[in-house]
């Protein structure tokens, strides 16, 4: 499908500085940590509800088709 000749062209956007993309990578590895962080502490204080919702996501892989 092609735009309008009056519509203005969506723009690549640049790619990001090296101290940016380091300093998103530093933040995307923070927040992952955090989120482990707060899994495990979740499987503490609730062993059932994290065993259940262990137990749903093995089934959703073991049920899923290529």
């Amino acid at each position: 499908m092609q735009m309008p000749a009056d519509q203005p062209q969506p723009r690549p956007q640049p790619a990001p500085a090296p101290r940016e993309a380091r300093d998103r990578k530093r933040r995307r590895e923070d927040f992952l940590a955090d989120l482990a962080e707060a899994q495990r502490l979740r499987e503490r204080v609730a062993p059932r509800r994290a065993r259940m919702a262990r137990l749903r996501q093995q089934q959703l892989l073991r049920t899923f088709f290529y």
